[in-house]
């Protein structure tokens, strides 16, 4: 059972999911994320007093010391009841608070902050979360356990920012760790997104690892069921804001849900359903304040629905990057080094399209284009590739169905669609399995198609 930063993100949140931990009867394991905002607080804090005169850094990390204590102590006061445990878990706090302290102190002194460093300090939201998750749990009756992912044996590779995990060493170590708690009748509450290295250093699996985390906990424990709880009923059709009529998806594939998570929807992390399928675990998703829907359930099996087409998912802030260059066709293996020089800087491609051996295009999130094409200039520039131009203020738009698979005219009903919105494709991508087709457009007529396709093939 993982619960997000909004289900653990006050004091009634904490006590709601402690109520549905106490309802779940199956022997199981809780994962929870750090209340809402704080990871973002940690990013900034840390962001910033690299940036200040060392003479204000003290000042400023007093500040935030005290605003972090205060925000987790109050809550532990207001979900713990036994005194003696609520001493306890404010000494823990606090200990902890101290250990933040030191870690901010000394990112503002030194002027640096290293993705090992980000990653520690990051660290702490999750930390804290668990303290007052499992403290809730043992005032509620029920037998808990605060453990970091380190302490869960969840190792990864020091890619910190974006740790992989080492699955080989880590399934014996979670069953090593976890197992032996469950036989004793302790409940395991597990701190998402983080990890550590073989060198027991913390690492961090990126925003929205704690699916990550759950979904490999569950791998390794053979788990029946993986359930994400968050603030919303589900996966639907389309995002709300978009389309207010969009419904609750209640059966997806594995396949379906990767590529919803991939180009858009925000409900799970897309990284989060290949374990889960590798071990066929069934995943579930769940509202944590309105846990009487019956939500998502992702499982092997490809459902055809009557429409086709199950979802529309819209991928906001990309650029795509064209590089163009004869000597691309004269210089083998190109693609290959272009696309290990972006991955060596840790820089994700979304979409590819190559319509000769002279041109290539993929798509890039905005925030790393820039670094990219610092990158591709000095390796390639003048050395294959002749010219790199960005196409930018554009959104991928994804219809997803495994319905769509062996439909004949799908793809071209869609595109017709999108024509008579006035709106250009400027890109198309669609893998092998039919069970999604990407295009992009200009982000400004991406709600507007977005609302035609949802018309067109869903609301029908």
């Amino acid at each position: 059972m993982k619960f997000g930063g909004t289900s653990v993100g006050s004091s009634g949140g904490i006590r709601r999911v402690t109520e549905l931990v106490l309802k779940e009867g199956r022997e199981k394991v809780v994962v929870v994320s750090a209340m809402s905002g704080v990871t973002d607080r940690l990013h900034e804090a840390a962001n910033t007093l690299i940036k200040l005169p060392s003479s204000v850094v003290g000042k400023k990390v007093d500040e935030f010391h005290r605003d972090i204590v205060k925000k987790h102590l109050s809550t532990a006061e207001e979900v713990i009841e036994d005194n003696g445990l609520l001493e306890k878990v404010r000494r823990d706090i606090e200990k902890l608070a101290e250990e933040l302290r030191v870690a901010l102190l000394g990112v503002g002194h030194l002027e640096e902050l290293s993705p090992r460093s980000l990653d520690y300090v990051l660290s702490f939201g999750e930390r804290f979360s668990i303290l007052l998750v499992s403290g809730a749990m043992n005032s509620a009756g029920i037998r808990a356990r605060a453990l970091t992912g380190r302490e869960a044996g969840i190792i990864t590779d020091s890619n910190f920012g974006s740790a992989r995990p080492l699955y080989s060493m880590m399934k014996t170590s979670v069953r090593g760790r976890i197992e032996p708690l469950l036989k004793r009748g302790i409940l395991p509450v597990v701190s998402g997104f983080i990890a550590a290295d073989k060198d027991a250093n913390i690492t961090t699996m990126g925003r929205g690892g704690s699916d990550y985390s759950a979904s490999l906990l569950g791998r390794c424990l053979n788990a029946e069921e993986v359930q994400i709880w968050t603030d919303v009923d589900g996966i639907l059709t389309t995002d709300p804001r978009i389309v207010p009529e969009a419904g609750l998806i209640k059966t997806l594939s594995y396949v379906e849900a990767m590529d919803l998570a991939y180009f858009g929807a925000k409900v799970i992390h897309p990284k989060m359903i290949a374990p889960a399928m590798e071990a066929d675990i069934r995943v579930r998703i769940k509202n944590t304040f309105n846990p009487n829907s019956e939500g998502t359930l992702i499982v092997r099996e490809q459902k055809r629905i009557e429409t086709v087409v199950k979802a529309v998912a819209l991928h906001r802030a990309v650029d795509i990057v064209n590089l163009k260059g004869i000597g691309m066709a004269e210089t083998p293996n190109i693609a290959g080094k272009i696309f290990t020089l972006l991955g060596d800087e840790n820089i994700n491609i979304i979409m590819i399209s190559g319509s000769s051996e002279s041109n290539l295009s993929f798509v890039l999130r905005r925030k790393d284009v820039p670094r990219a094409v610092d990158r591709l200039n000095e390796r390639f520039l003048g050395n294959g590739i002749r010219d790199i131009y960005l196409i930018k203020d554009v959104c991928i738009i994804t219809v997803v169905g495994v319905g769509m698979h062996g439909t004949k005219g799908i793809a071209a009903r869609v595109f017709q669609v999108v024509a008579d919105e006035g709106a250009n494709i400027i890109m198309i991508a669609q893998g092998s399995s039919e069970v999604n087709i990407s295009f992009i457009v200009g982000e400004k007529d991406g709600d507007r198609v977005v609302q035609a396709l949802h018309r067109r093939f869903i609301q029908e």
